[in-house]
C-alpha cells in the first residue's frame, strides 16, 4: 500500500464518524469509500495494520461478493449496499489519457487546504484536498509491491493513483466561486511545471 498509515487510518476514521464509510470485498480485495475518496486493497498485499484498523473500526470486513456502509452511531450501525462494479473504484488506469503532476503548489485558507496538479498535456491545473495527496508515499510499500502510477485521470471529475496493490482515487475540488482560487489556478497555468518553464504562446 502506497499510503501513509497514520493518514490511511485518520482519513478511514473521519468517514465512519461523519459521512459514513463503505466497504466492499470484490473476493481480491476490499474497498473503502468517504464522500469524495475511494481506496482498493489487494487482499493478499494489504498490511496487516491497515486490515486491523478497518476491523477496529467496523468490527468485521464483508464477507467475498457484500459491502456495507458503517456509521458511528447508538443504533444499528450499517446498512447492507449491493457490490459496486469493479470500474468504479479499481479502473484500469493503464488506458487512462490524462496524466497529471503535481505542482508541489499547495493553496491554504481558512476553510480548507488544497494541491493543484497540473495536466501535463494541456497545463490546465486542477484542485484535490491537500491531505488526500499528501498520503501518497512510495516508501510506504511493501516489498514486492510495484511502483505507484503517475496522478491519471479519464474524465475531468476524478484522479487516480495505481499499481498492483493499491488504487487511490480522489475526485477534483471546485474552486466555488472564489476569486483567489480562481486567479491563482488561471496564473499557474501560464506555467509548464513538468518542463519547468513558463508556456509560450
Amino acid at each position: 500500500m502506497f499510503l501513509k498509515m497514520n493518514a490511511f487510518k485518520a482519513l478511514i476514521k473521519k468517514a465512519y464518524n461523519t459521512t459514513g464509510l463503505t466497504v466492499g470485498n470484490d473476493g481480491e480485495g476490499i474497498y473503502l469509500m468517504g464522500g469524495y475518496w475511494s481506496i482498493w486493497l489487494e487482499r493478499t498485499m494489504m498490511p496487516k495494520k491497515a486490515k486491523a484498523a478497518i476491523i477496529e473500526l467496523i468490527g468485521s470486513i464483508p464477507a467475498p461478493g457484500k459491502a456495507a456502509a458503517f456509521y458511528k452511531s447508538d443504533d444499528t450501525n450499517w446498512e447492507e449496499r449491493d457490490l459496486l462494479p469493479e470500474e468504479v473504484y479499481r479502473p484500469d488506469t493503464t488506458y487512462f489519457k490524462t496524466a497529471y503532476k503535481d505542482t508541489d503548489i499547495r493553496i491554504r485558507t481558512c476553510r480548507r487546504e488544497l494541491a493543484v496538479l497540473q495536466n501535463r498535456s494541456t497545463m490546465e491545473c486542477v484542485i484535490l484536498p491537500e491531505h488526500i495527496v499528501s498520503m501518497i508515499d512510495s516508501g510506504s510499500r511493501e516489498k514486492e509491491e510495484g511502483p505507484v502510477s503517475l496522478p491519471l485521470g479519464n474524465n475531468r471529475y476524478s484522479i487516480w493513483w495505481q499499481n498492483e496493490a493499491c488504487t487511490l482515487k480522489c475526485d477534483i475540488a471546485i474552486a466555488e466561486g472564489d476569486p483567489k482560487e480562481e486567479f491563482i489556478l488561471q496564473e499557474l497555468e501560464k506555467w509548464d511545471f513538468t518542463e519547468k518553464r513558463k508556456v509560450t504562446c
